[in-house]
This record gives structure tokens, sequence and C-alpha cells, in this order.
């Protein structure tokens, strides 16, 4: 009983905090302000006409015009003709509309009179069924486990777009907002998942640990390499949206951290539950020991875990900066110092160093704590092996 009331406590106290971030940066932006337009969701229901035109003589501009049932807002219900516009010079051409299409439309309003015209296709649908269909597996899978690593899931998305999203727009400071998200995830997670423990106190020790050393490297190595921030034309829109105000290089430092905290959070527990296991077999543990057997499972674990960081990094990176990159330097050394693909071996670097500085610090502070607090030594020598056994069982098969 006491267990489910601390569990409970620590799931209303992670909405409070995610709630007062969320209040505490809020006023620095709103979520309903900027630029408007009509978007509807509708469906085709006809096809009128299409009228094929020629632009300069090297290219052709199609115009389909078409019937549909708008299926959002407080139109719903109402059927408009609306028209899609084709450039065949232009490399963002998409597929023509066709009769059943479900797709989105904006609207255009001169005085009394509007008009429609194709924005995009609807392709959310498929995404949430996919996302539906994982968290049905998740839970199906995982039963309890997977339903906390849900909720976990969702408050870890909130959390950015909630908090730190706000937090830049409202030009405040991303160094600060960042660490503060990369703390409230840490405990949160850990707390939620594991429980409230030695285990998860030692992890999220090493986890944060590894997210500040990696913090610091960030911030030293950019003394040096003089990044501006601009490594693409999305940092370039934010530049001039915010009339220069938001700081592009606090952007690539929220990044790199954000993208990290999941793998060093990992080792951090992978680390913490061995060494609580290599403690419960050992009559009387040695800090000199249990820092040993961390070390040697740390050594395991750097590998796959460092290979898991940087494919990831890769993987995100291979069309919008390695290949073009490649495929337009003149030579290896002015590609290797273009700003784009230098954040990129940034973000890889710093985060294995993360993972890195982790792996030796979790395994010293859980030698610390199996060795030195006398609680867990009680614990372990009273409780029967079985019931031990049990207990390490299950931790580790949800971790």
């Amino acid at each position: 009983m006491k267990k489910k009331i601390i569990y409970a406590l620590s799931i209303v106290m992670s909405v409070v905090l995610l709630a007062a971030g969320y209040f505490a940066v809020k006023d620095g932006y709103d979520f309903d302000g900027g630029m408007h337009a009509d978007y509807v969701r509708a469906k085709i229901i006809r096809i009128i006409g299409e009228n094929v035109e020629n632009q300069y003589g090297t290219s052709t501009v199609t115009t389909v015009t078409f019937e549909a049932e708008i299926k959002s807002g407080d139109r719903k219900g109402d059927t408009v003709n609306a028209t899609q516009t084709i450039d065949s010079s232009s490399i963002t051409n998409t597929f023509k509309v066709s009769e059943g299409d479900t797709v989105i439309l904006a609207k255009t309003a001169l005085g009394s009179d509007e008009s429609w015209s194709f924005a995009e296709y609807v392709r959310s649908d498929a995404i949430i069924i996919l996302g539906v269909l994982f968290c049905l597996i998740l839970v199906v899978f995982g039963r309890m486990k997977g339903l906390k690593t849900l909720f976990t899931l969702t408050l870890t998305v909130l959390s950015v777009f909630f908090i730190l999203v706000p937090a830049i727009l409202g030009e405040r400071n991303i160094y600060f907002w960042t660490i503060v998200v990369c703390l409230y995830i840490t405990a949160m997670t850990l707390i939620t998942v594991n429980g409230i423990s030695y285990m998860s106190l030692i992890a999220g020790i090493g986890c944060m640990g590894g997210v500040l050393i990696a913090a610091a490297i960030t911030l030293v190595v950019d003394q040096f390499i003089r990044l501006t921030g601009f490594t693409d034309e999305c940092t370039i829109y934010i530049y001039a949206m915010s009339s220069g105000r938001i700081d592009l290089k606090a952007l690539v430092f929220a990044g790199i951290l954000i993208g990290a905290i999941g793998a060093v959070m990992d080792v951090a527990v992978n680390i913490s539950a061995s060494v609580h296991e290599v403690a419960s077999k050992i009559a009387r543990p040695t800090f000199k020991e249990l820092f040993k057997s961390g070390i040697t499972i740390s050594r395991d674990i750097l590998g796959t875990m460092s290979n898991t960081l940087i494919l990831a990094y890769i993987g995100s990176a291979l069309c919008s900066v390695i290949l073009i990159i490649y495929n337009n330097s003149f030579s290896m050394l002015n590609m290797f110092n273009r700003e784009n693909l230098i954040v990129e071996l940034l973000k890889i670097l710093v985060g294995s160093f993360g993972i890195l500085s982790a792996l030796p610090l979790t395994s010293a502070v859980a030698a610390f704590f199996y060795t030195k607090f006398e609680k867990f030594n009680a614990a372990r020598e009273e409780s029967s092996d079985d019931e031990y056994s049990e207990m390490l069982d299950n931790f580790n098969r949800d971790n």
C-alpha cells in the first residue's frame, strides 16, 4: 500500500512540475500568437476540370479544379470549390489530387470574396494509427511497466513542447531551461518507472552527471570552433522570426543535450542495477570490489551504446547534411569544416562523452551507496535469498 501511495504521489508531482514549468515560461510566448491562416480538413467529392498552361516555354503549370466537402472547423459540412496548382519546374511538386482524397485546404479572403486552395494531403492519419498501435503493443507486452513507460514518454514529449519550446520562443535563457528539462525528464522517468529507491537515485546522479559534463564540454568547445548557429534554412528562419534575439548557438546546446539524455540515462540505469546485483551476492562488499565490477560491466556496455548514439545521429543527418555536403564540397578539408557537419559531429562526440563519463561516475556512486549505507546492507541481509533474487529479477526484467 505504501508503494502505491508513493507511486501515485510521484505521478501527481510529475504532472504538477510540468504544469509549473509551463506557467513559468508561457508569459514569454503565446501559443495563440503569430500569423494565422484558415486551414481545414476536406474530402474531395469530384474533379471539376484541369487546365495546363505553358510558362516561359520551359515549364507547364497545371491547375486542377475540384469540389470538396469540409470535414473540420466552423464550415464543417459545407461544399466548396478549390484548386491545386502544380508547376512542372518545381522540385517539391506533390501528387495530383483525385476523387476520394482527404486533403487540407487553405482559405484566402479578399474582402467579401474567398477562395480555397490545396495546401497538403492529410498524412497524419497513418502516423496516428501507427502511434496508437505502438501504444497498444507497449501496454500489452509490458503490462504495468509498459503503461508506466507510456506515461513517462508522454510527459517527456510534453516537457519539450510545453516548457523548452516556449522558453526558447519566449527568448528566455535556453541553457538554463535545457538543464531544467533534462533534470525533470531524468527524475520523472526513473521515479515513475523504477520507484523511489537507491537504484533510481544512483542512476539519476550518474545520468545528470554525464549530461552536465556533456554540457560543459559543449560550452568549452564552442570557444574554439566559432559556431554561429546557422546550420540550415530552419535556423535562418528562426533568426529572422525573432529579429536575432534567439541565441542560435544555445539551440545547438539544447539539441545536443536533449538528444543524448536518453542514451546516458540508459547506461546509468544499467550500471546501477548491475552493481546492485553484484553487491547483493557479496557478504561484505567493499568499495573497490563494487567499483571494479561497475567498470568491467561498463566496458561491455560502452561499445554498443556509442554505436547506438552515433548511428542515430548519422541516420538523422544522412540526407540533410552528409550527402549534400559530400556531393558539393571540392575537398575533404572544406567538407569537414562546414558548420552544419561540424554540429552533427559535435552531437556525436559530446553525446559519447556524456555516456563515457556517466559509466565510471555511476559505478563510483553505486559502490559508495552500496557499501556505506547500512540500511541497504541490512535490507540485503534480512531478506531471504529467494525474496531478494525475485526483487532483482523483477528489476532486471523491467530495465
